[in-house]
């Protein structure tokens, strides 16, 4: 395997690694919360109020499923087009209500203890986040163990970059800190 199949191999994993984590986090954290997450729901004004209830139940299940496909690397590429289908779907949900102007609601994505209101940035992070699958869907050539490894460290690198774009993301901003504290 030469160097650039070696990088692309070790991408490929960063990205299902991260990706995956991402997924199964979000569905704990939505099933933990699932009365407040079926009103976050609701609060996008896409669905009708008969399916939001049912989405908010199958919604974290199948978030853990992908996630558990993506870190297991079974069935691939069904895991990876299943991420970058409900990723989609998230950002595309997102933008409409953006575009609305409704951005004060909580974009849902499992951080109930940082509230996130829609925004462009959110939107933006859920290509990243594709972005980050998109070497998955071309590189399916087994990983030596240096290269899986490599790929795993990465992958948890961007997993704890994409935490620290939530916590940042979710701070008021400084204007609001200056008026709290003043």
């Amino acid at each position: 395997m030469d160097l650039g199949q070696e990088l692309a191999t070790a991408l490929s994993v960063a990205g299902r690694i991260c990706v995956g984590l991402v997924f199964v986090l979000a569905a704990t954290q939505k099933a933990q919360h699932w009365r407040i997450f079926s009103g976050v729901l609701a609060n996008y004004r896409l669905l009708p109020r008969a399916l939001v209830a049912p989405a908010a139940i199958l919604l974290p299940p199948a978030e853990l499923a992908v996630g558990l496909l993506l870190l297991s690397a079974q069935l691939r590429p069904w895991g990876e087009a299943a991420a970058i289908a409900l990723l989609g779907l998230f950002a595309l949900a997102m933008a409409i209500n953006v575009r609305r102007g409704r951005t004060l609601i909580d974009c849902g994505c499992g951080q109930s203890v940082l509230k996130q209101t829609l925004s462009w940035t959110l939107v933006s992070r859920n290509a990243g986040l594709v972005a980050l699958l998109l070497p998955s869907l071309s590189f399916a050539d087994p990983a030596t163990i240096p290269v899986a490894l490599s790929g795993a460290a990465a992958g948890l690198a961007f997993f704890v970059v994409y935490l620290l774009f939530n916590a940042l993301s979710a701070l008021p901003p400084v204007d609001a800190r200056r008026q709290r504290f003043a």
